[in-house]
């Protein structure tokens, strides 16, 4: 237990230490984020603060590596997640400066993803519920792509909001350090506390109003940690919850996601055209104040938490439906606050 508080606490305080001088670094070299139509920032606010995490992920593992005498077990687990963070790093700070298209992005994530499978982070089986425990082959290589893409870019397309995709993430991995800790699972234990120490550490930068933004950089980092977490090699068990329950920790984001790409695609437009009809976007609309927002999203991701956790103590059956009704419910809301936002204008709508 001590070496997960550990991991906590250097998580926290190495992000928010050392992103003192990376908003100092942004401020001289002029790496701002500029106020613009899809954005609700009105002057330009530093970036680069998904380094810091990044930075303090890896001062996170390698100090664990060398108090925590059974890390030797999983020294390949750790190199994955810096080499793949690297990468990580180096597409959001290339996106953040200079823009990457849908296609590029994908492309260089997919490239990330087999990364991570070749270190172990990957779908192998699973047991799908009526018919028993189906073994992927290379199809596991595609299904792991796809997870990594879903992670990250969920997490990538709710960080609008000062505070929202750390704390969210922050959120969603309490409930999944909860689960882990309870299976005895030491190496994700410790990753899920540290990615809360680096939620953590980040926020009194971000949060409402913020004094650095992530970036990029920050949310695809966030998001991989995230779909990292979900397939370390101590969670390959042919378990149809390995890969249910994460998705209804983190479901306010990738739902939100889901939903927007089908309204797009059902409204004619391009399901990768980035407009500000989001959740965040509608709730400002609605007359929340920026802070509330944030925190009713909190609510909403605790509120999955809870649900999740539940869910990983009952039967693949019973998490099925309540899955389905989950997922039904969440898009009548969204649809309801659609309704709602459209009576004050289309602006958010």
């Amino acid at each position: 237990m001590s070496y997960y508080i550990l991991s906590f606490i250097i998580a926290f305080f190495a992000c928010f230490l050392i992103n003192y001088p990376i908003r100092a670094l942004a401020r001289y070299v002029e790496f701002y984020d500029l106020p613009g139509e899809r954005k609700v920032h009105k002057k330009a606010i530093p970036y680069g603060g998904g380094v810091g995490i990044y930075l303090g992920l890896v001062i996170t593992l390698i100090a664990v590596f060398l108090v925590y005498p059974p890390a030797i077990f999983f020294k390949r687990d750790i190199m994955g997640i810096i080499l793949g963070g690297a990468l990580v790093v180096t597409i959001g700070l290339w996106d953040d400066a200079r823009g990457a298209g849908a296609a590029l992005k994908f492309s260089l994530e997919a490239v990330i993803a087999v990364l991570m499978y070749y270190f172990g982070f990957r779908i192998e089986k699973m047991s799908v519920p009526g018919l028993g425990t189906v073994e992927l082959g290379w199809f596991g290589i595609l299904i792991t792509i796809f997870w990594y893409l879903i992670m990250m870019n969920a997490i990538n397309l709710i960080d609008g909001l000062d505070g929202l995709a750390s704390g969210v993430t922050g959120i969603a991995t309490i409930t999944i350090l909860i689960i882990t800790h309870q299976r005895g699972n030491p190496f994700e234990t410790i990753l899920a506390c540290a990615i809360i120490g680096l939620s953590m550490g980040f926020l009194p930068h971000n949060f409402h109003p913020a004094r650095l933004f992530m970036g990029d950089t920050g949310s695809l980092m966030l998001g991989f940690l995230l779909g990292s977490l979900t397939l370390t090699t101590s969670t390959k068990a042919p378990a149809f919850l390995t890969l249910i329950i994460p998705l209804v920790a983190v479901g306010m984001p990738i739902f939100d996601t889901a939903h927007a790409f089908f309204r797009r695609i059902m409204t004619g437009q391009h399901p990768f055209r980035a407009d500000t009809k989001h959740l965040h976007h509608r709730l400002l609309n609605l007359g929340l104040s920026h802070t509330r927002a944030v925190l009713l999203l909190y609510y909403i991701s605790a509120y999955l938490g809870v649900m999740a956790y539940i869910l990983s103590r009952t039967s693949s059956e019973i998490t099925v439906i309540v899955v389905l009704l989950l997922m039904v419910g969440l898009f009548l809301a969204a649809e309801n606050v659609s309704t709602l936002t459209g009576k004050g204008g289309e602006k958010g709508a």
